[in-house]
This record gives structure tokens, sequence and C-alpha cells, in this order.
């Protein structure tokens, strides 16, 4: 083969390579961050304020943890917000009745009764804010928590760990976001 014949196939099989060579790294592209959105920047003070005011929501019940919400409030969390359709209600309207709901509920065991006798075994206690990350508007919350082992005998406990997330918007929360799913329906209760 002559000199200009290899010329263009080296030529031609560098071109290849250098197309070729670009598609996994198109391939592997991290997609856009959606939240918070890109370019958001907080001070410390701001950050600590919007951390406080997550962890206060997170951990409070009733009228407080009402107070605490934005009257925008979206909830992202699936049962309640098919409650909210299905009502034909906002999701802020579903969390506002279940925790006033809640805080006008009478103490669990009021009423004097004598108990259930031998309780079954309870879980390590776990840790309700095992790590807390914020960034500008979002406050992610991991849960460790400790599950019945279903493979193992009643009081065998593994560890496992949930979320919770929230947007934090003028001192209230504006979003939240957690784990959780719609269960399916009992055995011959159907749909």
């Amino acid at each position: 083969m002559s000199r200009t014949g290899n010329f263009k196939i080296s030529k031609a099989a560098g071109l290849a390579f250098f197309l070729l060579a670009g598609v996994p790294a198109f391939a592997q592209q991290m997609p856009q961050q959606m939240n918070p959105k890109p370019g958001c920047t907080s001070t410390p003070e701001q950050t600590e304020a919007t951390k406080k005011a997550a962890l206060d929501f997170a951990f409070l019940t009733g009228e407080a943890k009402v107070a605490l919400a934005d009257p925008n409030y979206i909830q992202h969390q699936p049962v309640q917000h098919k409650r909210a359709q299905t009502e034909g209600i906002s999701d802020y309207e579903i969390f506002k009745r279940t925790f006033l709901g809640q805080a006008a509920a009478p103490a669990a065991g009021a009423g004097g009764g004598t108990g259930r006798g031998t309780a079954a075994p309870q879980p390590p206690a776990g840790s309700r804010a095992e790590i807390v990350l914020v960034q500008c508007d979002i406050v992610a919350v991991i849960h460790k928590v400790y599950l019945q082992d279903p493979t193992a005998a009643p009081g065998t406990f593994y560890e496992a760990f949930t979320f919770d997330a929230y947007r934090v918007k003028d001192g209230k929360v504006s979003e939240h976001w957690d784990a959780n799913t719609i269960p399916a329906p009992a055995a011959g209760r159907g749909q």
C-alpha cells in the first residue's frame, strides 16, 4: 500500500477513535440537580435557621407542627398526597387535619386500663437524626431505625435507615419528601 493510502487509513482511524472516545463521557454525565436550585447560596446563619426550622417541624406535633408549615405546603408523600387528591383539598389541609387531629386525640393508654399483658420485644431506640444535611433551603434528615427481621424469631431486629427532606422558605416548611409508599390493600378489601 502507498504512503498516501496509509495516511488516509490512519486519518480515518484517528477520526473514528476521537468520535467514539467521547460517547462514554456523554453517556455518563450526571443528571441536572433539581433541588436546591443550582447557584443557591446561604450564609452560615441562614443555614442554621433553615436546619432549626426543619428539625422543629420534624419532631414537634400538633399545633406546634402546623404553625411551622407554609400555607402553600406541598407533601411529596404519596399516601397523604393521594388522600388530598381524592378529597379535593390541598396537601396543607390534609397535613393540618392530620396533626391537629393528633393534638386533639387522647393520649395513648389513657382511660385507666389494666394493660395487655406481656408486650412484644421492643427494638433499640435508633436515632431520629442520625445524619442531618443542609444545602441552601433543603434539609435532609436520615433516621436510623431497627426493624423486626422477617426471617428470624420475634425480637430479632436489624438496622435500617429512612429519610425525610424539607424545603424551608421564610422560616416555614414549604415542601416535604419521604420514603413512604402506597401500601397494598389488605387481603379481601380490594381497592
